[in-house]
């Protein structure tokens, strides 16, 4: 399975939902639909 190149624009919408929306990191990576390592770097 070939790795997923994460854009800027992509971790800023990550951010957003955990800083200003008060998502889990958890919830944010499975709204993202991503694993729960990208959330968190």
């Amino acid at each position: 399975m070939p790795k997923k190149t994460l854009t800027a624009e992509f971790k800023r919408e990550c951010a957003a939902l955990v800083v200003i929306h008060d998502y889990k990191h958890k919830d944010a990576a499975a709204a993202m639909d991503v694993g729960l390592s990208s959330i968190q770097r």
